[in-house]
C-alpha cells in the first residue's frame, strides 16, 4: 500500500538517521543529531509524528522503544520531489529542469545520466 507522507524538515532528520542505521532509540538519535541542539522531548515529539503518520515503526527493546524506517527513502524523495514540482512549477517538469539547470554546465556524466532516466520513462530501455 503507497502512503502520501508528508515529511518536515525536521522529520527528514529523523528520517535520514533512521535510513542509515535502524532501529534506535531516542538517545542513539539525539546523539546522531548532536549539532541540532535538541533535546530527548523534542526528538520524542517528531518521533510521535512520524509514527502517527506511518513513517516508521517501533519495536519494544529491553528498556525502551527503538524505531525503524517503514516509509523507504526512495519513496519519500519521489513524493517530496513530486510535491515540490506541482507546489512551485504548477506540475510542469520541463519548468523545474529548466529552472533548476538555469546557468550550471551539466558534465557529460550528468548529461548521459539525465539521457538513460528519459529514455526509461518513454519505456525505450
Amino acid at each position: 500500500m503507497e502512503q502520501n507522507w508528508r515529511i518536515s524538515d525536521s522529520e527528514w532528520l529523523i528520517m535520514r538517521c533512521l535510513w542509515k542505521q535502524s532501529p534506535l532509540g531516542i538517545r542513539e538519535i539525539q546523539d546522531m543529531l548532536r549539532e541540532t541542539g535538541w533535546s530527548g522531548n523534542m526528538v520524542r515529539a517528531l518521533i510521535v509524528r512520524l509514527l502517527d503518520k506511518g513513517a516508521i515503526g517501533a519495536e519494544t527493546g529491553e528498556r525502551y522503544y527503538r524505531y525503524y524506517p517503514i516509509a523507504s527513502e526512495e519513496d519519500c524523495v519521489r513524493k517530496e520531489t513530486e510535491s515540490f514540482v506541482d507546489r512551485v512549477f504548477e506540475g510542469n517538469v520541463a519548468k523545474f529542469f529548466a529552472a533548476f539547470a538555469g546557468n550550471r554546465k551539466l558534465s557529460e556524466k550528468d548529461r548521459r545520466e539525465i539521457e538513460t532516466m528519459l529514455r526509461q520513462m518513454d519505456g525505450d530501455e
